[in-house]
C-alpha cells in the first residue's frame, strides 16, 4: 500500500466517522423533538385535575350552624343566592351563627322555598362534567303531610366556582 492509498483510507475513515457524527446528531435532534412534543402533549392538555362525577359539598351544619332550614333566612324568596365572600354572607343571609368559612377555596349557594306543606328532608349532590366545564348542584325537597307550609332555606358550601365555569342549580320538590 503505498502512501497516496493510505492517505485516501484515512480521509474516506474521516469521512465515514464525520457522516456517522451528522447521523447521531439527526437522531439525537429527532428524539428531542420527539421527547419534548411528548412532554407537552402530557402535560399541556386540558387541566388535567378535573374530575367529572359527584363532588363533594358541606353546609353550614358542618360548621357547628343547627337547624338552618328553618333558622336561616335568605334574602331571596324561591330562588338561590351565590355567596363568595364573607360581605355576601352577611348581606343576603341572616342566621343565628356566623361560621368561619375559607372563601378563598369555597363559595355557598343558599336560598330560601316557600312550602305548600311541611318539611321532611333536604338533599344536595353537586355534580361536575368536565366535557362541558359545568357544576350543577340539585336539590331534592321532600315534603311533608303536615299542612304548615314554612318557608324553609337550604345552603350547600361548595368548591370554588372557576372563572368560565358555569353553574346551575336544579330545584326538585316531592312528597
Amino acid at each position: 500500500m503505498s502512501v497516496g492509498q493510505s492517505k485516501q483510507i484515512i480521509l474516506i475513515e474521516a469521512l465515514c466517522l464525520d457522516n456517522r457524527y451528522m447521523y447521531m446528531k439527526k437522531v439525537f435532534f429527532i428524539l428531542l423533538t420527539i421527547s419534548g412534543f411528548l412532554t407537552c402533549v402530557s402535560s399541556c392538555t386540558s387541566d388535567d385535575s378535573c374530575n367529572s362525577g359527584e363532588v363533594s359539598i358541606q353546609d353550614l351544619q358542618d360548621f357547628g350552624c343547627n337547624n338552618t332550614a328553618f333558622s336561616m333566612t335568605v334574602a331571596t324568596l324561591n330562588d338561590f343566592e351565590l355567596i363568595r365572600t364573607q360581605e355576601d354572607y352577611d348581606r343576603h343571609i341572616s342566621a343565628k351563627c356566623t361560621p368561619l368559612i375559607d372563601w378563598t377555596g369555597s363559595d355557598m349557594i343558599a336560598g330560601m322555598i316557600q312550602l305548600n306543606q311541611g318539611l321532611s328532608s333536604i338533599d344536595k349532590v353537586l355534580v361536575m362534567n368536565c366535557a362541558q366545564n359545568t357544576l350543577t348542584l340539585s336539590i331534592t325537597i321532600m315534603t311533608s303531610a303536615t299542612l304548615d307550609a314554612p318557608n324553609v332555606s337550604f345552603n350547600a358550601i361548595i368548591p370554588k366556582i372557576k372563572d368560565e365555569q358555569n353553574l346551575f342549580v336544579d330545584f326538585n320538590i316531592s312528597g
